[in-house]
C-alpha cells in the first residue's frame, strides 16, 4: 500500500517580511511532526509492528529527536549561531510539547513529566549525534543515520529488528531529510530578514558550540 508524503508549509505567504528564528522553528516543527507520523504510518503499511500504545510513542520520540538534530544542522549553515540556538531550542521544546500532549491524552500520564522526559532524552542523544558526520551537500552521514536506527532497535518487536535499520537508513531517513531541507531552505529564502528578540535581550554573546555539529551550547532546560 502506498502512503503519500504529507504536504507541509514550506514558505511564507507574506514574503520578505522580518522573521524571528522562533517563528521559523514553529513552522519547521509542524513539518517535523508530520514527517515523523508519516514514517510510522508507512512502516506499519509494510508490516512493521508498531502498536498504538507505549511502543508508538517510544518510536516517535527517537525518530523526532533525529529529525530535530537534522534540522539543527541545516540551520547551522543558514542562520547565525545566536539565531541557530533560538531556532533549535524552540524547535525541540515545540516537539516535546506535541509528543507530551498527545501521549498524555491517549495513554495518560503527567504532562510536565512527559515533556521533561523528551527533553532529557534529546539532551542525552545530542552528545552522541554531535560526534556523527553531517555534510551540507549530502546531509547526515552513515553514522548519523545508523545511530538513529540503533536507538530504534529496542523499540521494535523482535521479528522486526533485523529489518528496521535498513528501512530507516534507505527509505525513511533519506526522504524525510530531503523534505526537511526543502522546508527550511524555502522558509529562510522567503524571509526578508531574520531577527531574534531573545538574541537582543541576551547579555553578551552566546557561548561557542562545543563542536560545529553540536545542537546548542548548553542542554535544553525543561519547561
Amino acid at each position: 500500500m502506498s502512503v503519500r508524503t504529507p504536504r507541509t508549509k514550506s514558505r511564507w505567504f507574506a514574503k520578505q517580511k522580518e522573521r524571528d528564528p522562533a517563528a521559523i522553528a514553529s513552522v519547521v516543527g509542524m513539518a517535523v511532526w508530520r514527517l515523523g507520523l508519516h514514517s510510522i504510518k508507512r512502516m506499519r503499511s509494510v508490516q512493521f509492528e508498531i502498536e498504538a500504545g507505549p511502543q508508538y510513542f517510544a518510536f516517535l520520540r527517537e525518530y523526532l529527536i533525529f529529525l530535530v538534530q537534522v534540522a539543527d544542522r541545516f540551520a547551522l549553515t543558514r542562520l547565525s549561531l545566536p539565531e541557530r540556538r533560538v531556532f533549535t531550542v524552540n524547535l525541540a521544546k515545540q516537539i516535546a510539547r506535541l509528543v507530551a500532549e498527545n501521549e498524555s491524552e491517549l495513554l495518560g500520564g503527567d504532562l510536565p513529566a512527559l515533556n521533561s522526559r523528551f527533553l532529557a532524552t534529546f539532551n542525552e542523544r545530542a552528545d552522541a549525534y554531535a560526534e556523527c558526520a553531517f555534510e551540507e551537500s549530502t546531509g547526515p552521514g552513515f553514522d548519523f543515520m545508523r545511530y538513529c536506527s540503533h536507538m530504534l532497535l529496542d523499540v521494535m518487536a523482535q521479528q522486526d529488528r533485523a529489518w528496521v535499520i535498513d528501512q530507516v537508513m534507505t527509505v525513511e531517513a533519506p526522504e524525510a531529510v530531503s523534505r526537511l531541507r526543502q522546508v527550511i531552505d524555502n522558509l529562510v529564502k522567503t524571509a526578508g530578514s531574520i531577527v531574534s528578540q531573545e538574541e537582543a535581550e541576551e547579555e553578551g554573546p552566546f557561548p561557542e558550540m562545543p563542536s560545529v555539529d553540536a545542537p546548542v551550547g548548553d542542554p535544553i532546560p525543561p519547561e
